[in-house]
């Protein structure tokens, strides 16, 4: 990966950390990784434990933000969900998969998306 793409990421994560600790959620968890992949951030919603996949883009190019997360993705998402709950030592009455999409064309502010309960 460019790292050019590595630092969009970042900042989408940065931005999306923020949009969510605006919130009033808790952030448990920025780029977990185990076997399966990394999660971009895991938060607390104040009931659940959220897996939150930040896709960013510059340019609609290749479509949407929110559209490079597939089936495949999801299913990833929903293994490494799995993954993260079984190495916590704390118990949670739920988990759900979000989604925030960033919009961060150069020529204006970024647009972020939140989409929730995708998985």
């Amino acid at each position: 990966m460019s790292t050019h793409a590595v630092d969009l990421g970042r900042f989408g994560e940065e931005l999306a950390a923020e949009a969510l600790s605006e919130l009033g959620w808790d952030i448990l968890a920025r780029n977990w990784r185990c076997e399966h992949g990394e999660i971009d951030v895991v938060a607390f919603d104040g009931v659940e434990a959220v897996v939150v996949e930040v896709k960013t883009r510059r340019h609609r190019g290749f479509g949407a933000p929110a559209e490079a997360v597939t089936r495949a993705k999801l299913a990833r998402l929903r293994r490494l969900a799995c993954a993260w709950l079984a190495a916590q030592p704390r118990r949670f009455a739920g988990v759900r998969i979000d989604v925030i999409a960033i919009d961060a064309a150069p020529d204006r502010p970024p647009q972020i998306e939140h989409l929730r309960g995708v998985g």
